[in-house]
């Protein structure tokens, strides 16, 4: 009586439980066989540690206990896994003390048994059941988050965008018919020209929009001049004393240099870049320094961002020689080092995800401290377009995590150096950072924000609630005691919303470490798929002799823009070649004709001609580039928003005559690399009988259109096999001249009215705009039921294929585009992943010659770059290169 998933859910709930349940009791277990294992040498260190550990247990039962109160049992068994309802990411109660509590002070337990038992051997058991926890949330959980809450997928954007957009036209339209003001014209998204209107929005994008700042170092370039110096200036600083402490062995000399260093980059850092800073709220003194010497706030806002991350690097490095100078352990016993260790670099780890996590929030601008040079959007390209605090990120628990947290990887230095100096410098530094947020930031933030700031931050509101819960009366009063009632505005934090995935993922480190692994197994998985086609011939034959009517299947291409192009006289190739040629991201549409009692799992994939050992099987993956003929109902309920499989139809139904006789399908091992015929059929005592025929279309567009130049084959196959039935001719998939572009990828018959010059930004703005909503195009897709007089549902029916009174079902397919115009970002919705990044850069690549980097990409989209602003950066870029392309060399 209720959905699949529902049920489907209530067992998985109980396997959760039965997992749960052994988990905790093996946990238990193996903390009971090392109880009184400790050796303390008072009583007092014993009574201690058991209290610190059933503190820790106390309060690993109060997160569950209120994590399962804000999440109920619905998130609690990942029910969005299975089903959604109506609701949205809750963050309340544990929640609002730290980000994912379930699996990060949810497993506090682990490390009070190890207090308890006052074992290691459960310490480093704990730790590395908790680390799996996380590798659970990062690989499993938070993408299906993201997927889910945050940032919807790309075909969903782009549909949603569509469709906005033609209900937004068509209420203009019915307004102007009201009016009596209707005018038709051509517009950019339809392909035709028009003339690029001047925004006043528009400024020139600096370079830090293009190549990103140096943030520490991330983003690091070879060739970059500011980064070479600070390489040069650590090595002079850090690198030498190093080397001279080696060479010679005066160790002590070099602990006082690096010591004396260190505090002068702190007091640098603190005390001259404060001071700085309050200058420039209370009187823009670094925008006025650099006005009154010919520069600008773009200039003063740049400079400023290279001198505070030299000065953070500096600190670093500083800090790192003084650990390096007075690591010692002497005579230290090997659980205490391992211990250590263990502990410093957990504090290291934590401080490089609360940083990461901060950069995520903040991105370059607030990383920077931008709202000190600009008040608003349009006086800095990297400023957000409103200046309001969000409380996102790691900013919905601290209100300043720098200040909290932000030195925790010196405190796991002074542990891991086993040195009083380094814990001192680590303080100091510490200090510093309290007095630069008392005195400088908060300040600022609350001239700039005013109301918008708030009091308390997560961790103490949630604090706050529970003691006054626990004590069964409001201890804590809005206007007592500090506390403050927090509106529901004032729940978003602080930080300028941007999302950042720029950095290595464990992923990537991962397959960087195993990249010989995986070749080896991709040479064998190539050796097993040629053994298995060379099985696959001598079986195939009597599969294929089951098929009625095979010489009735067949798949044509339809000629593509290129052939267009070519037979009105405007293309650079014969009609006759330009017959098998489509761009890059244009759609191909195929038609197909099989029997009318054809398999309804049929697909046709696109491979490339070289990739499959045998004409009769397909041995290597369609890697998402396939389509179904002609799906059924069963298929059909797989089908989720964006998907381009299903794009399949019937169009009519014919009678043809089977002309062909009996064929010998042993002779068919002797086919190789060729035309592979198919003939015959299982009725061979007639050679010319009738056989009813389904003829239809099916369309490749979005994500299954191979992305790649190259020379490819379509390939249908039966019933859901890989057993190949029929085979396109060859055809490449290559890309026009850059004046060509417009015409070819817009529309073929539209006026021109822009000089088609590859150099003129208006000309290569529009062509960028084509460029991109072929890129970012997706399938819009919607299963329909067709009438019962339909050709497809009467030649069901006469076929005996259990149709309905309601007749068949089909499926209508639209390709739609995300941009409307060369105003508009290039992104769908002002972001690019890494994926896109890369098949955008590709394309540029191979339409206009111009190589960008994705990183360099991303960047641009997060800071709002349009198409018109990357069609100047590839004009500049091209005519940079062309000063020194081999053509002028040889004309010269």
């Amino acid at each position: 009586s209720v959905p699949i998933e529902f049920n489907v859910w209530l067992l998985y709930r109980q396997l959760v439980d039965l997992i749960l349940l052994n988990d905790f009791a093996a946990y238990f277990f193996l903390c009971s066989c090392y109880l009184g294992s400790a050796n303390d040498s008072e009583a007092w260190h014993t009574y201690l540690r058991i209290a610190g550990g059933v503190i820790l247990l106390a309060f690993n039962l109060w997160v569950k206990v209120d994590a399962h109160r804000v999440v109920k049992d619905y998130a609690w068994y990942w029910g969005d896994f299975f089903f959604l309802v109506e609701q949205s990411l809750t963050f309340d109660g544990v929640f609002e003390m730290a980000p994912h509590p379930m699996y990060s002070i949810g497993y506090a337990g682990y490390y009070g048994g190890s207090m308890i038992t006052g074992s290691y051997t459960i310490f480093y058991a704990s730790l590395a059941a908790h680390m799996l926890q996380f590798l659970f949330l990062s690989f499993v959980e938070n993408p299906h988050i993201e997927k889910t809450y945050e940032r919807p997928p790309l075909a969903v954007q782009v549909i949603q965008k569509s469709r906005n957009r033609r209900l937004s036209s068509a209420a203009s339209d019915h307004e102007e018919s009201i009016n009596g003001a209707v005018e038709v014209g051509p517009t950019a998204a339809s392909g035709s020209m028009t003339t690029c209107e001047t925004r006043s929005s528009i400024r020139e994008r600096p370079a830090s929009l293009w190549h990103p700042d140096l943030i520490v170092f991330k983003n690091f370039d070879l060739f970059r001049a500011s980064d070479i110096l600070i390489v040069l200036l650590l090595l002079y600083s850090v690198g030498i004393p190093l080397g001279f402490m080696w060479a010679t062995g005066n160790k002590r000399f070099v602990l006082i240099y690096s010591i004396i260093q260190c505090i002068c980059w702190i007091v640098f850092r603190t005390l001259v870049l404060g001071f700085l800073l309050r200058k420039q709220s209370s009187s823009q003194l670094i925008t006025r320094w650099f006005i009154k010497h010919g520069g600008n706030g773009e200039e003063a806002f740049s400079s400023w961002r290279a001198v505070y991350n030299t000065v953070t690097i500096m600190t670093y490095g500083s800090f790192g020689l003084v650990a390096a100078t007075a690591y010692h352990w002497g005579d230290a016993l090997v659980s205490n080092l391992v211990l250590f260790h263990t502990l410093g670099l957990l504090l290291i780890a934590f401080h490089v995800w609360s940083s990461r996590s901060v950069y995520e929030v903040l991105g370059d601008f607030g990383w920077f401290y931008g709202d000190f040079f600009a008040r608003d959007s349009s006086m800095l390209s990297l400023a957000p377009s409103d200046f309001k605090l969000y409380y996102t990120g790691i900013y919905r628990y601290l209100n300043d995590p720098e200040k909290v947290i932000g030195q925790a990887a010196f405190y796991g230095l002074a542990l891991i150096s086993r040195s009083w100096a380094v814990f001192a410098l680590a303080l100091l530094l510490q200090i510093g950072s309290f007095l630069f947020n008392t005195y400088v930031e908060t300040p600022h933030m609350q001239k700039i924000y005013g109301a918008q700031v708030r009091r308390d931050s997560g961790i103490v509101r949630t604090v706050k609630n529970a003691v006054n819960k626990g004590v069964g009366q409001p201890v804590f009063v809005n206007g007592q005691n500090g506390a403050a009632k927090v509106s529901e505005e004032d729940r978003q934090l602080l930080g300028h919303h941007s999302r950042n995935s720029e950095s290595l993922s464990m992923v990537d480190l991962l397959t960087s470490t195993t990249r010989p692994v995986k070749d080896m197994f991709l040479e064998t998985k190539g050796l097993l798929s040629t053994t298995t086609a060379r099985l696959a011939e001598i079986t195939l034959p009597a599969e294929l002799s089951k098929i009625d009517h095979l010489n009735m299947y067949d798949i044509k291409p339809h000629p593509g823009a290129a052939w267009k192009m070519a037979s009105s006289g405007k293309g650079s190739v014969s009609s006759k070649i330009a017959k098998n040629m489509y761009y890059l991201g244009e759609s191909i549409r195929v038609s197909w004709q099989a029997p009318v009692n054809h398999s309804r799992r049929d697909w046709i994939g696109i491979y490339p001609v070289t990739a499959n050992f045998s004409n009769q099987i397909t041995t290597v993956g369609s890697k998402g580039c396939y389509v179904y003929t002609h799906p059924d109902e069963n298929l059909l309920a797989e089908m989720v928003v964006g998907d381009s499989v299903f794009a399949g139809f019937v169009k009519s139904a014919a009678n043809v005559k089977d002309a062909a006789g009996s064929v010998d399908y042993a002779s068919m091992n002797g086919l190789t690399n060729g035309s592979f015929a198919r003939g015959g059929s299982r009725k061979r005592n007639s050679a010319s009988a009738s056989v009813q025929v389904l003829q239809g279309e099916v369309l490749f567009s979005s994500s299954a259109l191979p992305f790649k130049v190259g020379t490819y084959e379509m390939r249908l196959h039966h019933g859901g096999t890989h057993a190949v039935i029929a085979q396109s001719k060859p055809f490449e998939i290559t890309v026009c001249e850059t004046k060509d572009i417009v015409r070819a990828l817009g529309q073929q018959s539209a006026p021109d009215p822009v000089q088609a010059s590859p150099d003129d930004v208006e000309y290569l703005s529009h062509a960028l705009l084509h460029i991109i909503n072929k890129t970012f195009a997706v399938t819009d897709s919607h299963a329909v039921s067709l009438p019962r007089e339909s050709p497809a549902s009467i030649a069901a029916s006469n076929g005996h294929m259990g149709v309905d009174d309601a007749g068949d079902v089909a499926v209508q397919t639209e390709v739609v585009e995300p941009l409307e115009s060369v105003s508009d970002v290039f992104s769908v919705d002002g972001a690019l992943d890494e994926k896109q990044a890369r098949r955008l850069g590709y394309a540029i690549k191979e339409y206009l010659g111009v190589e960008f980097a994705s990183d360099v990409l991303i960047h641009a989209a997060k800071h709002g770059a349009t198409v018109l602003d990357v069609a100047k950066r590839v004009v500049e870029a091209r005519k940079a290169l062309s000063a020194y392309s081999s053509a002028t060399f040889l004309t010269k």
